[in-house]
């Protein structure tokens, strides 16, 4: 199984400039070129949340014309700056998102892991949480295939990044109760969040926890007292999570590599079968 994590696409109505200078809508174009140009193909693409610069249907519209030459299936859920309304008029058609509930959360059964997708959204709240309802409800679909093995995706990463700006903090509520569920349920291989616009990994609930790069404007690592959040122009990245048989001497398990975007060289081979190509 291959899966493609993007994150955090903010795109904006046609042509207009995030901060009046980041196109947003042409990085994820090149994200959708690199993830089709990838051999083999990914099995699916899930995008963890922040679709849109501002949630509405204009803006997820544009986004659906951008991702249509996909030529895998890609998920979603939402971040703090979508609008699940919106989400569900243009997506609940044509991807997972259910038709009715408060949250929008499923189930993804179809691949050796199985993928359970969170709304961690607090409305017009830049935090997040997972309050009761959205932990029984995640316990209950963990109950459900205790054997097999699981990654959990929602937006907002459920631990601290060690950087002090706005998005330092994870779910504003109901972390620690998620990492005491995580801890009952072996079968979770990995926590996938997006919200902080960098690839930061831990240890968390007795698994691994992750957050995923952006396709558009990097966060810089600012981790000073000034509490400063930064734009940095480092390459924007996907992730590519890769469930392998034969992942370590004790068996499968989850691989993960971030894969930057951007106008890069052609590749110089160094070896095809095994033997040296370049000297």
């Amino acid at each position: 199984m291959i899966l493609v994590q993007i994150s955090d696409t903010h795109v904006d109505a046609s042509n207009s400039l995030v901060y009046g200078r980041f196109n947003t809508n042409t990085a994820l174009e090149k994200a959708v070129a690199v993830i089709n140009a990838m051999d083999p193909l990914p099995d699916l693409v899930l995008h963890t949340g922040d679709i849109a610069s501002r949630g509405n249907v204009e803006r997820y519209e544009r986004f659906r014309e951008i991702v249509e030459p996909l030529q895998v299936p890609i998920v979603l859920i939402p971040g703090n700056h979508d609008e699940r309304g919106a989400l569900r008029q243009v997506f609940s058609g044509s991807t997972l998102l259910p038709t009715d509930g408060e949250f929008l959360q499923y189930v993804i059964d179809d691949f050796p892991v199985r993928l359970i997708c969170c709304d961690s959204v607090i409305e017009d709240e830049t935090p997040g949480e997972l309050c009761p309802a959205r932990l029984n409800w995640l316990s209950d679909r963990l109950d459900d295939a205790g054997e097999q093995p699981t990654i959990v995706a929602l937006h907002h990463p459920p631990f601290y990044s060690g950087m002090t700006g706005t998005t330092a903090k994870g779910l504003l509520r109901g972390g620690l109760q998620f990492a005491e569920l995580l801890k009952q349920h072996a079968q979770v291989v990995r926590v996938l969040a997006g919200h902080i616009h960098r690839p930061i990994t831990t240890s968390f609930g007795g698994t691994i926890a992750s957050s995923g790069p952006t396709t558009c404007y990097p966060f810089g690592l600012d981790m000073g007292a000034d509490r400063v959040l930064n734009i940095v122009h480092e390459p924007p990245a996907i992730a590519i999570h890769l469930w392998l048989e034969d992942a370590s001497p004790t068996g499968p398990g989850l691989v993960s590599h971030v894969l930057p975007i951007g106008d890069w060289e052609a590749p110089i081979p160094l070896l095809r079968e095994g033997k040296r190509v370049v000297s």
